[in-house]
């Protein structure tokens, strides 16, 4: 104890205790960007909720052909509403990943965030209420890391610390569509920051946390614990053996659909279309299953889970409800409308682990109650086909149904469908998403960046002088703010708390950004 004082009593001892308390300001806004993205995100679900129970009903009404007409009007106007709002705000098309993930980097930056936390909360239902195939959680993502923008302004974050709050804010916006914390979590490490800094980690299970409470109070139930679930009464063989069959049936399934995916986004553009035309064809589609399968439209959420409570047997009808869906779908993550992939994606593994399931009921390798084992884990394996988000697919899997039987089940069907996908080059859906965005002209303009890192105790970088760091070629730190105050960084010696600005190319920005932020942040 005694030897614990005397270190207190030095200046790194101390500065580095104080600095405890400034991470705890950082963790207290945490708490705020959760609280707040929940009261956000919860009422988009509510009002997603009430949309499709009014499209059900007046589909599920059957009424008079003429009154299909003013329907289709206003969706349609609906749309053109919401592909003008992209136009003028670029930064609210399709999901919440890729825009958060180039916030965080510095490709972008949010110049009226709550503008466009707006325009994305009405460019988010139109779309749904049209029955375009998109997911909720795309824009409850994007809620978030603009939540934790406006408040990392407000809060006077330091620059270091903005995109903790950012990536918090984003896994919270996760966890309000899911209220699985642990999952949005891991989601934020696997693909938008991707590294273990522990203050990251910390901010968004807070914020994941709160945000994830805030759902389950205001919306406590859940659809997908209806879901019941048998584990198959098979020997140590036998389970291998259909572990390795689901794992090479989801790897080619997911090969076969990033190819498509990546077709559907480069034909798209190519239409030479009009824009109001285009959003005609899409609600045309929208409309034309929702007279024969509403359920279907909309993401496909409630047709997977109706599916898996009282659903059908017959193979070929289901796969006939998957193609299309998994179609329809391409068609409208390529048009650039507001909306996720994930919750799309979730069903299409889900369908195709139905498919595959009944097929072995037919042959007798399974019974029909071990039908919803097989569609889980496919769901899972499905995930880290398409978004390369192992962690991710398995835990949110098992905290969205509350079914543990599939946890390890998902892990090593998870694990092998990784390695598969690895081999036959798949790229992450998410990362393909970036890498396009990221293209444009209007990315290329800055020919440098600045990238704000904070020296946490322990990192490589502290105790370093800056004159002695060997930095990747084109790097050099230019300003160190300390204290309130900026200093030259000739001949500084980096501490604990330093907020240290690392000057770039910006063509290198994704090369070095985890390699730099790693060197300052990992204990």
């Amino acid at each position: 104890m005694w030897e614990r004082l005397k270190k207190l009593k030095g200046f790194r001892g101390w500065y580095i205790w104080r600095l405890k308390f400034v991470d705890a300001r950082l963790y207290f806004i945490s708490i705020f960007v959760g609280l707040v993205t929940g009261m956000i995100a919860v009422p988009y679900h509510f009002c997603l909720g009430f949309l499709f129970k009014i499209r059900n009903a007046f589909f599920g009404s059957h009424p008079q052909w003429f009154w299909y007409i003013p329907a289709f009007l206003l969706m349609w106007g609906g749309l053109v509403f919401v592909a003008w709002l992209v136009k003028k705000m670029p930064f609210i098309t399709g999901g919440g990943i890729p825009q958060t993930r180039a916030v965080i980097n510095g490709r972008i930056a949010y110049k009226r965030p709550l503008v466009e936390m707006c325009a994305k909360f009405i460019g988010g239902l139109l779309p749904m209420f049209a029955g375009l195939s998109l997911g909720r959680e795309g824009p409850s993502v994007q809620f978030g890391s603009y939540v934790g923008c406006i408040f990392s302004k407000w809060g006077r974050v330091l620059k270091g610390e903005r995109k903790q709050l950012l990536a918090a804010g984003a896994g919270a916006g996760l966890s309000a569509a899911f209220a699985a914390p642990l999952s949005s979590s891991l989601l934020v490490i696997e693909t938008i920051e991707r590294f273990d800094a522990p203050k990251t980690a910390i901010t968004t299970l807070i914020a994941g946390v709160i945000a994830g409470g805030v759902a389950s109070w205001l919306m406590p139930f859940n659809y997908y614990h209806l879901i019941t679930v048998a584990v198959p009464d098979f020997g140590f063989w036998s389970f291998c053996e259909l572990f390795a069959i689901l794992s090479i049936l989801i790897s080619v399934v997911g090969k076969l659909y990033a190819w498509l995916a990546t077709f559907f986004r480069r034909l798209y553009p190519k239409i030479k279309q009009p824009v109001y035309m285009k959003m005609f064809y899409l609600v045309a589609m929208g409309f034309v299953f929702s007279i024969f399968e509403v359920q279907l439209t909309g993401g496909g959420e409630q047709f997977l889970i109706s599916q898996s409570i009282d659903g059908s047997t017959e193979i070929k009808w289901l796969t006939i409800m998957m193609l299309i869906h998994l179609f329809f779908t391409l068609f409208c993550i390529s048009s650039g409308l507001p909306g996720g992939s994930f919750i799309p994606t979730l069903v299409t593994g889900g369908l195709l682990g139905r498919i595959a399931a009944l097929y072995m009921v037919h042959r007798g390798f399974i019974a029909y109650e071990n039908v919803n084992y097989i569609m889980l884990i496919c769901m899972s394996a499905f995930l880290v086909a398409v978004i390369r988000t192992p962690l991710t697919a398995i835990v949110l899997i098992t905290e969205i149904t509350g079914h543990f039987e599939v946890f390890y089940p998902a892990i090593v069907v998870g694990g092998i469908t990784y390695y598969l996908t690895e081999l036959l080059q798949i790229k992450p859906y998410n990362n393909a998403l970036y890498e396009d965005m990221i293209k444009g002209a209007a990315y290329q303009e800055k020919q440098k960046h600045v990238l704000p890192v904070e020296i946490m105790t322990g990192s490589f970088f502290d105790g370093k002088k800056v004159d002695e760091l060997r930095l990747p070629d084109n790097c050099m730190i230019i300003n160190i703010h300390r204290d309130g105050k900026d200093w030259t960084p000739n001949g500084m010696q980096l501490v604990p708390g330093d907020q240290v600005e690392i000057e770039m190319d910006s063509s290198d920005i994704e090369k070095l950004y985890e390699p730099l932020t790693s060197m300052a942040n990992i204990y």
